[in-house]
């Protein structure tokens, strides 16, 4: 590598042609990173002239014990053990250039004898490239050439005084997925907001907020005269039935005596109390209550008692005060089963059939209905697993993705999915507010490192993998560079889809201090991020 030396400057001189105005460029975009890294030898220097433990930067890389003639100012070992500027030391392994299957270079899962393992490698269990398409994920600049160095400390113990750690490529359960906020709410295909069907007054109020009811469970009495004049007219039509049949019935008995006019407005007026009849059951029949076709022989007395407490048993009737019991009586009943949660019903109330008297909903049916950020929303498709946790912080709830809105919220700019979930033991509680995860991928068995491993720069990201042959006594003590592809995060551990194979060894804590010293050797090398 070469070190840049100060030109003297040349007023008449032309300006730089574009290639070293770009290089320029790429040099002054890694300044702040080696800020942090001279930040970190000043404190280190300091540590040392004040009588602190901390060792000198030199020291840091093994200069200390190594004479100046045989030193490597630009990668801090000794120059007769140097590796990056003495190929026959440790060669270097051959180039594959840049995979665009995995948007890394020297790509280990196509190129598994690169990877710094003993044995056969282990290539990952599933398709990564197939993961990588999930979602978008942080791209690598393929004329990105960090990859090409190699950091080297002069023994095991230099690297440990430097704060440098490692930990082994490893695999475990690990999911892509988006966030989302959401909230519990009751189905509303499932609640029912009661009214009377007809105008009147409360007479009794049979059931309360938090009851449980059953399909056809009486809920309140209304005291209606509609209703009564209802179930009038229909007696009067019944009777008025009756009598025409049985007139018309005796018309043709008598066969030829009769004149044939007369026998046929009998038949049309025995028509038209049929007409009236139906009518008026009709009546009834919109009112909810259960009116039969037809009343047999039974007499007028009997049809009106038993008209009179029409939809209302015995057994509720023995139970009302003698005071409200009359043919006016409608009963409002529950249109499935469910629990009473509201109930503006008051016995005495006037009410009309616009006033809501009971709200039923019933909670063994739930809507899980949740807010996805705009940007996220090209990921969403129906029957995607979702889980739920809510505030609360009771169990996570799981469920699938059954509709999905056709627009965006112009207010908030989210899209709306819903999730239908089943609640027979009514452990979910309407409004309900909490945390959502939309699945996109899951995988058992992935590859995995520590989140501190994975270091970057400002169109890469790395880790540095081990040497394989780093423990030996006599080798040299070097970490490899590696692009990867990051891919999910759960927790302390971070998804790496590209990069690296199960069972290599990475440096954990102390890796910033490797990138620290990776961006000093390049700059000393006379260019920023990118070789000539």
């Amino acid at each position: 590598m070469s070190i840049v030396q100060n030109a003297p400057t040349n007023v008449g001189a032309k300006l730089p042609d574009v290639p070293h105005a770009k290089r320029f460029t790429q040099l002054f975009g890694s300044l702040p990173n080696l800020a942090v890294f001279a930040l970190l030898v000043g404190v280190l220097a300091l540590g040392h002239h004040t009588g602190w433990k901390l060792p000198k930067a030199s020291e840091l890389f093994g200069a200390a014990p190594t004479p100046a003639a045989d030193w490597c100012g630009e990668h801090l070992v000794p120059e007769s053990a140097c590796v990056e500027c003495r190929d026959d030391l440790l060669a270097k392994p051959p180039e594959f250039g840049f995979c665009r299957a995995h948007g890394v270079a020297e790509c280990v899962t196509c190129h598994p004898e690169l990877a710094q393992v003993k044995g056969p490698p282990q290539l990952p269990s599933y398709d990564t490239a197939a993961a990588i398409g999930v979602m978008a994920r942080p791209t690598n600049n393929s004329k990105n050439m960090l990859y090409k160095r190699r950091l080297q400390f002069a023994s095991a113990e230099t690297a440990t005084r430097a704060g440098v750690d490692v930990d082994v490529v490893s695999q475990r359960p690990m999911v892509d997925f988006i966030s989302a906020n959401g909230e519990l709410t009751f189905d509303p295909t499932r609640v029912a907001h009661m009214s009377s069907r007809a105008g009147g007054t409360v007479a009794a109020v049979l059931k309360a907020i938090g009851d449980e009811v059953q399909p056809g469970d009486i809920l309140a009495l209304v005291d209606a005269v509609q209703v009564g004049q209802a179930k009038s007219q229909l007696l009067q039509a019944i009777v008025q039935k009756r009598l025409r049949r049985a007139n018309l019935d005796r018309m043709q008995a008598a066969g030829e005596g009769i004149a044939l006019k007369a026998v046929a407005e009998a038949k049309a007026a025995f028509e038209e109390s049929e007409v009236v009849f139906i009518s008026a059951r009709q009546t009834l029949v919109n009112l909810g209550l259960d009116v039969p076709e037809e009343f047999g022989d039974s007499s007028a007395q009997a049809i009106a008692e038993r008209l009179r407490y029409l939809g209302i048993s015995s057994e509720l009737l023995d139970k009302l005060p003698t005071e409200i019991r009359s043919a006016n009586l409608f009963p409002v009943r529950a249109p499935y089963g469910g629990v009473v949660v509201s109930s503006e019903s008051v016995a005495g109330e006037v009410v009309d059939t616009t006033t809501v008297l009971f709200t039923i909903a019933d909670p063994r049916r739930m809507w899980l209905t949740l807010a996805v950020r705009q940007e996220d929303a090209r990921y969403v498709a129906r029957d995607l697993p979702v889980s739920f946790r809510a505030d609360d912080g009771s169990n996570e709830i799981t469920g699938r993705i059954s509709w999905i809105s056709p627009a965006i919220d112009e207010r908030t700019r989210t899209l709306q999915v819903r999730v239908n979930l089943e609640n027979p033991e009514g452990r979910l509680k309407d409004k309900t507010y909490g945390a959502g995860r939309i699945i996109l991928r899951e995988q058992p068995e992935a590859v995995v490192v520590p989140r501190e491993a994975v270091q970057a720069t400002r169109d890469a990201t790395f880790v540095f993998v081990r040497d394989r042959d780093y423990m030996k006594p006599d080798a040299p003590k070097v970490f490899h560079v590696r692009q990867v592809r990051l891919g999910a995060k759960d927790g302390g551990y971070v998804e790496l889809l590209a990069g690296v194979l199960p069972g290599e060894v990475i440096a954990t804590k102390g890796a910033p201090v490797l990138l620290a010293q990776l961006l000093r050797s390049n700059l000393g090398a006379g260019c920023g991020c990118h070789d000539h």
